[in-house]
């Protein structure tokens, strides 16, 4: 009997909003929703978020228990859609089905869809919107004294499509419609280039084109005030209109090559003099690898202690993947090697090609031989006339070689004999490599001889040229037959005016026999006066 009952409450409910009389109490109604735009106005070419505002007014047509009223008036399992087909405009909907759970009488739900809004037409438009839920449109029960009993419900599904407003007004609006070349070397700077156009229906006054990149190693600017961002300013940019922009940019030599993005943002005032801000447009630089350089055959020529015209040569060549401009190799000071001539420039080298450079040095005279390790820097010049230098300077081993006599003497000759006194010459070569004067040689000697005249003035010599120096000589009465050692030091004038010594060169003066035998020692002269003394003596008494 029950059950007849509530097919009779149901199949009036259907019909008709009049409730008949029934032995148990019914509660009916329904929610009454509602739907709004938060933010109901866009602009072209833009990824928005479109937020639908439901509000649930409820309505009760038979009141009852106050629970059950709520849940006549409760929308559950709501859902909402984008009919996206239906609607007439450049408008691609991103997100799907929204739900909401349940919205209570008096309740406020949010269903937001992100929305991508192509190149519309200033203008408004319909969004239809699908939007369905479920309620209980009667709760039948019994009244009892402990409260209601034998409680039913009756579910209805809903459905409805509710079209929305929305207006898409004038404002400027960007694109990148063209790039340049965009590349740079690491370790160097280039320039980014790109053509901006407003595809807005408004103009854009006071336009600061602001660029920045994230990317560790890429700056705009010169490298001595490198900066993560810059900006360029327009005083208008109409409709339609296109402008060039470039601007610095450098990388760090440790930057890896590949490309990098470069983000473009447009703040501008809009024709009410208010400020907009547009989305970040991205356009992007191609990185190389840095330019690189080689030395080698490296060739000495005097290269050794106390040397002031040694010189070292090689070849330069350019490794990297582009020409270099002007380019001029350093080399650096290494203590005791001090460049003279430190610079060689060698002019434009194409990827792989090699020209030759030179460097003097003067090699100080506590300098040690053997194998040393010497440093180049290359310089070069980059497309802007920026000069710039090889992030990794090149080394290379050279030998230095020992201190080398720039004379030698030879021929010395005298007739010297012991007590006597006599000229003594010898022959001194000059070795070195460039002219010099003021050439003074000088003798050194010790016991048994020694020298009244030790100087002799060469004056100037060439390079292989022979002199003869003399000098007077003598040796003491006890000297004997051989030969003594001694040494010759030379003084000279460079070609700069220095005043050089020599470190003494040994020679062997050698000391003649007398004429007519071997000299008779003093303790034999001495003997042979006594004998005769005692001798006379003897005769005398005998006599």
């Amino acid at each position: 009997m029950r059950r007849i009952a509530i097919l009779a409450v149901v199949g009036c409910l259907l019909l008709a909003p009049v409730v008949p009389t029934v032995a148990s109490s019914v509660v009916t109604g329904n929610p009454e929703l509602s739907h709004s735009v938060a933010d109901d106005t866009f602009q072209p070419n833009q990824r928005v978020q479109l937020t639908v505002v439901t509000t649930n007014d409820g309505n009760i047509e038979d009141g009852g228990v106050g629970r059950f009223e709520d849940q006549v008036q409760t929308a559950r399992s709501v859902q909402m859609n984008v009919r996206e087909g239906r609607i007439d405009a450049p408008i691609d909907v991103k997100t799907g089905t929204v739900t909401a759970g349940s919205i209570g009488p008096g309740g406020v739900s949010e269903f937001t869809f992100a929305l991508e809004i192509g190149d519309a037409e200033p203008g408004t438009y319909t969004v239809p919107v699908e939007v369905t839920y479920r309620h209980a449109r009667a709760v039948i029960y019994d009244e009892t004294a402990s409260g209601p009993s034998e409680i039913e419900y009756v579910w209805l599904d809903k459905e409805r499509t509710v079209d929305l407003t929305i207006r898409i007004e004038e404002q400027a609006s960007f694109d990148i419609v063209s790039e340049g070349t965009n590349q740079l070397f690491a370790g160097d700077t280039g320039s980014l280039a790109f053509t901006i156009k407003n595809t807005g229906t408004q103009a854009a006054r006071n336009a600061s084109i602001r660029l920045s990149s994230g990317a560790s190693g890429l700056f705009f600017g010169s490298p001595a005030t490198p900066a993560t961002e810059t900006g360029v300013f327009v005083r208008s940019l109409e409709p339609d209109e296109t402008r060039q922009v470039s601007v610095q940019v450098g990388a760090t030599d440790d930057v890896t090559p590949g490309a990098y993005p470069v983000d473009t943002v447009v703040s501008y005032r809009d024709e009410n003099d208010i400020g907009q801000r547009s989305e970040a447009l991205t356009t992007g630089v191609t990185v190389r690898a840095e330019r690189t350089f080689s030395i080698s055959d490296l060739d000495t020529s005097n290269f050794r202690v106390d040397e002031n015209e040694a010189t070292i040569s090689g070849q330069i060549t350019n490794t990297g993947p582009a020409p270099a401009r002007n380019v001029v190799v350093r080399m650096r000071d290494h203590g005791t090697v001090a460049p003279t001539n430190g610079e060689s420039a060698v002019g434009t080298l194409a990827p792989g090609e090699s020209a030759d450079v030179s460097f003097t040095a003067a090699i100080a005279s506590d300098a040690e031989p053997g194998s040393n390790s010497f440093t180049f820097d290359v310089e070069y010049e980059n497309a802007d006339g920026d000069v710039l230098t090889a992030s990794n300077p090149l080394r290379k081993t050279a030998v230095i070689e020992a201190e080398r006599d720039r004379f030698e003497v030879s021929n010395v000759s005298t007739t010297v004999t012991p007590g006597g006194t006599a000229q003594l010459s010898a022959d001194v070569r000059y070795v070195g490599d460039e002219p010099i004067s003021a050439v003074n040689a000088r003798l050194f000697t010790s016991d048994p001889l020694s020298t009244s005249d030790d100087g002799a003035f060469l004056g100037r010599m060439e390079p292989g040229e022979t002199s003869t120096a003399t000098f007077r000589i003598s040796a003491t009465s006890d000297a004997l037959p051989k030969q003594y050692a001694s040494s010759i030091e030379v003084r000279y004038d460079e070609a700069d005016g220095d005043t050089e010594f020599t470190d003494g060169m040994p020679i062997g003066v050698p000391v003649d026999e007398p004429s007519g035998g071997p000299p008779v020692p003093p303790v034999v002269i001495g003997v042979v006066v006594v004998l005769a003394v005692i001798g006379g003596a003897v005769w005398y008494r005998r006599r």
